[in-house]
């Protein structure tokens, strides 16, 4: 008896799971990217069971802070918390986002990322489950900042379980799909949050948050991802990088996340912040210039076309902070739960629909054009809502929400495919800096957001405005924002059409033959490798059934356990 025990918890096999399996893969199911997995052939079967748990672990990563952020005003009243305190809420989770953004990409390359993800996954749900129990705020920063490191491990698990969903031929509609996926999290929250709050108050927040991550830990366990091909990337001065730079973005991220609180400048803690974060950006820029081999490639991402890239997804990502006013303006209007509900689910339908329809209508040679078409429709609806001052235009606002919540969802699928594409044009390396860049700036630009508009509020009442002329007037600030991002992203995508059809024009004359198009010759099929997932041990699938049923318990009793 005492042996099967034993058997039953060998820490071998235990070790064996948690490690990632080395296998030979063709070269056509090989990734083009150390640390991404391979893409074999799967049944209907496993791609479904892929797709089901890339939308859990989105859903997860996204509710994570969706929850919060959209429920400051009420986490505020329920746990006595000053508007100061509630900011950090959100803050600390982009502030080591951004931070990790720097190392992850690394660390998945030359160590695999599976027993990160677990292990953190893991110290994620119990912490919100200690949270539930023995409340407070420092406890409520960690789980925070925690969370935001997590979510940097979660989002490309979502991705390529998405993309291991779909056949060679559509797995780029998976990298969409995956990416919208985790965009859809705030218009789920706030679906979501009227019940949870109603039922136990902020506890219902954490329970629900403890349950997805540990459904998760059990999906992710249970299912693996084709092993991914391991390379030596870290040299001894990316850590100096790391921390240069991390602690640089993350200071500059509590300045944008707490500067509208604390009065941007009359702060001495801020003015501090700033003399220190952007001489250690400067050094470590520096640093990594002169590197053979740099953590970062600054000289490429200094480029035009990558640095244009990075301008118009920072203020696609600044608009879409007019959301948040939108519903205080409906609140203002006399809005009632009713309607306010109507009007989450008018977001969430939109951007569903704006997700479904950029992985069907994807295209790579146009990506530049769903970013151009989405920030058009936000000048548009923030537009038509700057001018809805009366009760009688709040059905106005299920459309023009509808529509800005399809945006968001819309160009982001794109707009990282157009990046990644760019980027391994000129290598692995400058693929892994697009992939930091495009991070750190929508970490950024979603707190940037919140800071301009909202200051811009402020300012607004100050001079005398109402509380609802101050939201009308925020609008109409996006719709001008969000018009000249327009018509700068028209000028690149005119900029864009020129380049390629210059160089079709230089091809042609010096490649005649190229007309005339390949031969019509036989090419032999490459034999696939046949992998299939493995099955977990029975010890590690009782034990994964079990987490995976207290975490069912623990969302169910998110909703239906009494005050």
């Amino acid at each position: 008896m005492i042996n099967k025990i034993l058997n039953f918890l060998n820490t071998t096999k235990i070790r064996d799971h948690l490690n990632e399996e080395v296998t030979e893969f063709p070269e056509h199911e090989r990734s083009p990217v150390p640390g991404s997995p391979a893409t074999p052939t799967h049944g209907p079967a496993t791609r479904l069971a892929y797709a089901f748990v890339a939308v859990l672990v989105g859903i997860t990563v996204g509710l994570s802070n969706a929850l919060v952020s959209v429920n400051t005003l009420q986490l505020q009243q329920i746990m006595n918390l000053s508007a100061y305190q509630v900011a950090w809420l959100s803050t600390c989770y982009v502030m080591t986002a951004v931070s990790a953004n720097l190392l992850l990409i690394k660390v998945r390359q030359q160590y695999g990322l599976r027993r990160f993800t677990l292990a953190f996954l893991s110290l994620h749900a119990v912490l919100a489950l200690i949270l539930v129990f023995a409340p407070g705020f420092e406890a409520t920063l960690l789980v925070r900042a925690i969370s935001g490191f997590v979510a940097v491990a979660l989002i490309p698990l979502c991705l390529f379980n998405m993309m291991q969903a779909f056949p060679a031929r559509w797995r780029m509609r998976g990298l969409v799909l995956g990416i919208g996926v985790t965009q859809c999290a705030i218009p789920l929250a706030h679906v979501l949050s009227p019940s949870l709050l109603a039922s136990e108050g902020w506890r219902s927040l954490f329970l629900l948050e403890a349950g997805l991550a540990l459904l998760s830990l059990a999906a992710l366990g249970m299912l693996r991802l084709p092993p991914a091909e391991r390379v030596r990337v870290f040299q001894p001065l990316d850590l100096l990088t790391f921390v240069l730079m991390g602690s640089g973005l993350a200071l500059i991220a509590a300045v944008l996340g707490l500067g509208r609180w604390e009065g941007w400048f009359q702060a001495t803690w801020i003015v501090t912040s700033l003399f220190i974060a952007i001489p250690a950006l400067l050094i470590a820029g520096a640093i990594e210039t002169f590197r053979q081999t740099p953590l970062l490639n600054l000289r490429w991402l200094g480029r035009g076309d990558v640095a244009r890239f990075a301008v118009a997804i920072f203020m696609a990502r600044i608009v879409l902070a007019e959301q948040a006013f939108a519903i205080g303006v409906v609140r203002e209007l006399g809005g009632t739960a009713q309607q306010l509900t109507t009007l989450s689910m008018a977001m969430l339908g939109g951007a569903i629909a704006g997700v479904l329809s950029s992985a069907l209508t994807v295209n790579v040679e146009k990506l530049a054009r769903p970013i151009m078409l989405s920030v058009g429709i936000i000048s548009l609806a923030a537009l038509v809502e700057s001018v809805s001052g009366g009760p009688h235009h709040l059905q106005r606002f299920y459309i023009t929400q509808a529509a800005i919540a399809f945006a968001g969802t819309f160009f982001l699928g794109p707009a990282l495919l157009l990046g990644i594409i760019n980027a391994l044009r000129h290598g692995n390396r400058e693929l892994i800096s697009f992939i930091v860049l495009f991070g750190i700036v929508n970490a950024l630009g979603a707190l940037a957001g919140p800071a301009l508009l909202g200051s811009h509020h402020d300012w607004s009442r100050a001079v005398g405005g109402t509380t609802l002329d101050a939201m009308l007037e925020t609008s109409r600030l996006v719709a001008v924002i969000a018009g000249c991002t327009t018509i700068y992203l028209a000028f690149l995508l005119t900029l864009r059409i020129r380049r390629k059809l210059a160089e079709l024009r230089s091809q042609n004359k010096t490649d005649p033959i190229f007309l005339t198009g390949p031969a019509n010759t036989p090419i032999a099929l490459p034999a696939d490798s046949h992998w299939r997932p493995p099955r977990p041990g029975i010890a590690m699938a009782i034990t994964f059934t079990a987490i995976a049923l207290l975490g069912a318990v623990l969302v169910v009793a998110a909703w239906y356990l009494p005050v």
